[in-house]
């Protein structure tokens, strides 16, 4: 029997941790193609080229308050980018993503090393503070398991 995939199936994690209250997440794969049609070719034709990574995510902004003190489930995504002091972005502060669908004790995992590029977050009247976090990759996918 085939198996459809629903949101409840989803988990996020930032560095190895899942993240809690994940309202959506998405990863999206490009490949750039570079022309390889020459002179009096009738058909154009192409090779890959580049591969990149991008994604994104809405997380509802929480704290709980556990028995080892206060836990922002947030902090290690938003604090890839929004930072004090001068020195900004640096090439430390990657994330590692994953992108997981659950069956069971199956695992289809995408994992990415990434760069936030850019993380908004708002509140609404008579609704929820959420954080909207976008990312794009940096190097080879980490994992790469999806209907094994």
């Amino acid at each position: 029997m085939a198996k459809v995939y629903t949101g409840r199936d989803g988990v996020l994690q930032a560095n190895g941790t899942t993240l809690a209250k994940v309202s959506s997440f998405s990863v999206q794969a490009n490949l750039e193609t570079l022309e390889s049609t020459t002179l009096g070719d009738n058909i154009r034709s192409y090779v890959p080229g580049v591969v990149s990574y991008t994604g994104s995510c809405s997380l509802l902004y929480y704290k709980f308050e556990g028995g080892s003190g206060l836990v922002v489930n947030t902090t290690s995504l938003l604090s890839a980018l929004v930072k004090t002091g001068p020195t900004g972005v640096t090439s430390d502060d990657t994330v590692d993503i994953t992108f997981r669908w659950v069956d069971g004790a199956d695992e289809n995992d995408i994992k990415i090393r990434a760069y936030v590029t850019s993380a908004t977050m708002g509140a609404a009247t008579a609704d929820l503070v959420r954080a909207e976090i976008s990312f794009i990759g940096t190097g080879e996918l980490l994992t790469a398991t999806i209907g094994t």
